[in-house]
């Protein structure tokens, strides 16, 4: 039996415009974002990015706010206004820099499953369009449900 999706589901697809190095080749990433049956966000995709997606699920969660605050973090980075930044949420530490992301659990002892994988380090570019698109997932279920809300008065 699968307890699958309640609200929605938000795969997503790239396509990267033709640059010398891809020779516009198409690239898809496989993120699965979802609802389970309690409207807890959810996230999946390669098994390589398990701690970016428990990351998702645990610390941004459904919040739009916070996303917009990592994607601030990541736009300082990229423009040379900070060096560093760091967030500290529910489950993951985070220290965002010029080389990439690195998301470490909060505490060996917590209730994060801890595996090879952590600390995870992860592209910057790639942990920005992460985040847009949990961003896009999470607000795509805030207008569905201002919508509903507005056919039931």
């Amino acid at each position: 039996m699968k307890e699958l999706v309640i609200c929605a589901n938000f795969s997503t697809i790239r396509e990267l415009r033709a640059s010398p190095e891809l020779n516009g080749t198409t690239m898809a990433r496989n993120h699965n974002f979802f609802f389970d049956k309690h409207g807890t966000p959810k996230a999946r995709g390669p098994a390589a990015e398990g701690v970016l997606m428990m990351f998702l699920e645990l610390d941004v969660q459904g919040s739009d706010h916070i996303c917009r605050d990592l994607m601030d973090d990541v736009t300082a980075i990229e423009d040379e206004s900070d060096d560093s930044r760091e967030f500290i949420g529910n489950a993951h530490h985070v220290t965002i820099e010029a080389g990439g992301v690195l998301i470490a659990a909060n505490r060996p002892d917590s209730d994060v499953p801890q595996t090879p994988d952590t600390p995870y380090h992860v592209p910057l570019k790639h942990f920005r369009e992460v985040l847009e698109d949990w961003e896009a997932f999470i607000l795509d279920d805030q207008i569905d449900d201002s919508i509903d809300e507005d056919e039931y008065q």
